[in-house]
């Protein structure tokens, strides 16, 4: 499969949000990703970064 962990930009920081994402969906003044076990988080920001290689999705906030 092809996971990815999502993870939060801040003041130079990346820090975990959520791991082995699936699907990621654009919502008003955000993204709401959900996992492979089905749960859902959001968070507000833009996308920084997606790297394929690394399976890193990385948000700016």
């Amino acid at each position: 499969m092809c996971e990815s962990n999502v993870y939060i930009s801040e003041e130079g920081e990346r820090n975990l949000f959520m791991e082995d994402a699936v699907l990621i969906e654009s919502v008003p003044g955000g993204y709401k990703f959900k996992n492979i076990l089905g749960e859902e988080k959001e968070i507000k920001g833009e996308i920084e970064e997606i790297s394929f290689l690394e399976h890193r999705i990385t948000i700016a906030r």
